[in-house]
């Protein structure tokens, strides 16, 4: 009998016990709070937030001390009740949302939150001896429901400065641009020539960001980079991607590919010149095409007019297959590396404007070389090399090999 109770009575004890335990190292963490602030901020700065971002980062220091201090607060039981502690998360929210911050990158940094805290206490848990680390992690459960708490109520707050914001002239700018992209341009065409600055023959283009990635560009991020440049623009999110009408004045599509290209964190296509209202939704679907020419999970940004032959490829598929089988036939039947080392070969040739000597320089072998691979070429394919209009045929079949991971990337030759 004294065996069973001695045996039951830490059973019975156990949650109060975490609870003291978990309270106790919340009270000694709150001492360490600056530091365990600056830690968060270590781990999310640079990675998730930049300096040229939307938030500074004293900013996201302040708001990382206050709301861990609050959290800290509530797992340790002193101190105000936990609707007066939610203070900090509350305005979190609303501020990032009036800074265009994307949410998941509050989000994330919530996450990690909670992980310093683990941290911090499994480390001074750990100090006391295995017993104590055991009942830290019985606890688990309530220091990550303190943390989801607070995020939960960052999130409703974030979204409902967000909807505030959209109440105003930001909501009929989205609904204008909404018309614009879905080809109905005239029911908002004396809003859009005054809100955006469009139409009366004012030059301007549509580009698409892809917001797939870690750590996708906010429509701030793209402007504010777009600004500096001298080019106003406005943005909207659509299903995949942040789209945006950008003016250019006397400016090219490639001028806006390259500021943007400055910033890139994803791919970004830059549509044709525009001066009509009717043609944004055309320009849409160019600035699509024109992303696509990039390869996947790559940053960059590329206008269509710089991209017209992979475009092309790109928006008949079927046509894109059959060029390829026409123009190299037999060869793709060869081994890996046979294959590579002859298309290769053609490659290098032709951008060496058909000159053997300097292909053999820029491939490291004897010119002889180079003659013997090409009539190779041309006695499997059929094609005269010589003829030169076949060289477009024979450079875009090669594009679309490379694009479809059919074929390495061109290296870059001397």
């Amino acid at each position: 009998m004294t065996d069973e109770s001695t045996t039951e009575q830490p059973g019975q004890d156990t949650g109060d016990g975490e609870q003291r335990m978990l309270a106790g190292l919340a009270r000694a963490s709150l001492a360490r709070v600056p530091e365990l602030a600056d830690a968060l901020v270590d781990q999310t700065w640079g990675s998730v937030y930049t300096p040229d971002g939307p938030v500074a980062k004293d900013d996201l220091w302040r708001s990382c001390r206050d709301n861990i201090h609050g959290m800290l607060t509530t797992l340790s039981g002193t101190g105000p009740s936990r609707p007066d502690l939610l203070g900090p998360a509350r305005s979190t929210g609303v501020r990032r949302a009036q800074q265009h911050c994307p949410l998941d990158w509050v989000l994330h940094a919530w996450r990690l939150s909670g992980q310093v805290l683990w941290a911090d206490m499994a480390e001074h848990t750990g100090a006391h001896g295995p017993q104590h680390l055991r009942e830290l992690v019985g606890s688990a459960g309530e220091l990550w429901g303190v943390t989801e708490r607070f995020s939960i109520e960052m999130a409703l707050s974030y979204h409902a400065a967000e909807q505030e914001l959209l109440g105003g002239a930001e909501l009929r700018n989205t609904m204008i641009m909404d018309a614009l992209l879905d080809g109905r341009a005239t029911e908002v065409r004396g809003e859009a020539e005054h809100l955006l600055g469009l139409g009366r023959g004012k030059r301007f283009v549509v580009a698409v960001a892809e917001t797939s990635g870690e750590r996708p560009a906010s429509p701030r991020e793209l402007a504010d980079g777009l600004r500096r440049r001298g080019l106003d623009s406005t943005w909207r999110l659509r299903t995949g991607c942040q789209v945006g009408i950008i003016g250019v004045g006397e400016g090219q599509p490639a001028e806006v590919a390259g500021a943007l290209r400055e910033r890139a964190v994803a791919r970004i296509g830059v549509s044709q010149s525009l001066s009509a209202l009717m043609e944004v939704g055309a320009g849409y679907r160019m600035a699509m095409l024109a992303m696509t020419t990039l390869p996947a999970h790559r940053p960059g940004a590329v206008s269509l007019d710089e991209c017209l032959p992979d475009a092309l490829a790109l928006s008949s598929p079927e046509l894109a297959d059959r060029m390829v089988l026409v123009t190299f036939g037999p060869v793709l039947a060869l081994p890996t590396a046979e294959r590579e080392e002859l298309l290769h070969t053609v490659s290098v040739w032709i951008r060496s404007l058909g000159s053997t000597l300097r292909a053999a320089k820029s491939l490291y072998c004897h010119r002889n070389t180079v003659l013997n691979r090409l009539r190779r070429m041309e006695s499997l394919t059929h094609l005269d090399l010589s003829d030169v209009t076949v060289w477009p045929q024979i450079l875009l079949a090669l594009s679309i090999l490379r694009r479809g991971g059919r074929l390495p990337a061109e290296p870059d030759t001397p």
